[in-house]
C-alpha cells in the first residue's frame, strides 16, 4: 500500500514539475467559433491544430481573448507574441500555415433563387454589410466603403447571422466552415456566396521576436 502510494505520489510530482517548466505562450484571439472559441476546453479548432503541431514541445498555450476591436487595438499598443487575429501588416510576423484547406471568405444573404456572386464589390453598392468590429479605417473595412456598401459593425459571427435573418442588413461577413456548421433551420434561410473575398488556410501570426519559442514549419 505505502509502495503505491509513493508511485503515486511521484507521479503527481513529475505531472506538477513538467506543468510549471511549461513555457507560456500567449496567443491573441477573438470569439470566432468554430475556429476560435473560448466556450470550448480546447479553444476551437484553430487552438486544437495548433497544439496538435506543437505536440511534445512544453509550451503552454495561454488564450487571450479580446473582442475585435480590443483585439486590433491590442496588437497595435502591445509587444505581442502570437495571434489568430489579423496584426497590423506593417509590424513583423511570419505566418503559420495550420490547415491544409482554404477557408473561403465571403458574404451571406437571406436565400434567393439566383447564384450569389459579384466580379467587384461596387455591383453591392448601396446596400449594407455587416462585418467583425475593426478598427475603422482598416484595410478590410475599406474595401466596403470604397465599393459604397454601407458598413455595420458587429461583435460576433452569430450577431452578423441574426443581423442577416432579420433584414438589418443586406450581407454579412461570413466563413465557409461556419456556414457548414450553422444549425439546419438558420441555414436553410441563408445563402453564401460562391464569390471569396478572400480564401486562405488557419493561420497562426507569431512576431519575430516569438519565432524561436515555436517548433512549426512556416
Amino acid at each position: 500500500m505505502n509502495s503505491l502510494k509513493h508511485i503515486l505520489a511521484a507521479c503527481l510530482l513529475f505531472t506538477y514539475q513538467e506543468m510549471a517548466n511549461a513555457e507560456s505562450f500567449e496567443v491573441v484571439a477573438i470569439e470566432y467559433p468554430p475556429f476560435t472559441t473560448i466556450t470550448e476546453q480546447a479553444g476551437g479548432i484553430a487552438f486544437e491544430l495548433l497544439e496538435n503541431r506543437e505536440a511534445g514541445n512544453n509550451l503552454a498555450l495561454k488564450p487571450l481573448f479580446l473582442p475585435p476591436a480590443r483585439a486590433a487595438r491590442y496588437l497595435r499598443e502591445n509587444e505581442w507574441c502570437s495571434t489568430f487575429y489579423p496584426p497590423p501588416e506593417n509590424d513583423d510576423f511570419i505566418k503559420y500555415q495550420l490547415s491544409e484547406k482554404n477557408v473561403h471568405v465571403g458574404l451571406l444573404r437571406l436565400k434567393q433563387t439566383d447564384d450569389f456572386t459579384w466580379t467587384s464589390l461596387s455591383q453591392l453598392k448601396g446596400q449594407s454589410a455587416a462585418i467583425l468590429r475593426t478598427s475603422v479605417d482598416s484595410e478590410f473595412t475599406q474595401r466596403f466603403t470604397d465599393a459604397g456598401i454601407e458598413v455595420t459593425f458587429a461583435e460576433s459571427p452569430q450577431a452578423i447571422i441574426i443581423m442577416v435573418l432579420l433584414s438589418r442588413v443586406d450581407f454579412g461577413l461570413a466563413d465557409s466552415w461556419s456556414f457548414e456548421r450553422l444549425e439546419s433551420e438558420s441555414k436553410a434561410k441563408l445563402q453564401f456566396s460562391k464569390t471569396s473575398l478572400v480564401e486562405l488556410p488557419v493561420t497562426l501570426y507569431v512576431h519575430n521576436r516569438c519565432v524561436d519559442r515555436i517548433n512549426i514549419d512556416a
